[in-house]
């Protein structure tokens, strides 16, 4: 485990903050247990400001906020903890962490298949692509439906 430092302004003074870039294993099992829901495997559902709050909570070093306390992390400026969360968080990423838990499970040919198949946000039409329909085509349509029902009328 490393000790980072960096900088940032906090109530107006330039404030040192030092993390570990690195947690225990048992640390972050502990953390995953608390903050995800594997009631369906294939489907987690994840409480990431839980996640994040815990992270900082276990490995902050240095700060000048009580660190150790989830509701002085919860009373941190909007910015200044979006400065931090950004900064700790490029070691402890959530994905990688549920990677992990998630390879137990399913084994790593099915994560790393779901990981790379994208999900379309628009659902595949079985129609086909639509064109915007032109008068002429419209006017088509009428006459075909016409010659359709004079059809059936002489049968």
């Amino acid at each position: 485990m490393v000790l980072k430092t960096f900088t940032l302004e906090f109530n107006g003074a330039k404030e040192e903050i030092t993390y570990e870039d690195d947690i225990p294993f048992g640390d972050m099992e502990v953390i995953i247990k608390k903050c995800v829901d594997l009631t369906d495997v294939t489907k987690p559902k994840v409480n990431i400001s839980e996640y994040r709050r815990r992270i900082l909570q276990s490995v902050l070093r240095k700060a000048p906020f009580t660190h150790t306390d989830p509701v002085a992390i919860s009373k941190l400026p909007r910015k200044t903890a979006e400065k931090i969360i950004a900064e700790v968080m490029t070691d402890y990423p959530l994905a990688g962490c549920l990677e992990g838990w998630m390879t137990s499970f399913l084994g790593s040919a099915v994560i790393t298949d779901s990981l790379q198949t994208p999900t379309p946000s628009v659902p595949v039409s079985s129609d086909g692509i639509k064109k915007p329909q032109t008068d002429k085509d419209k006017n088509g349509s009428k006459e075909q439906s016409q010659q359709q029902g004079n059809s059936s009328q002489t049968q």
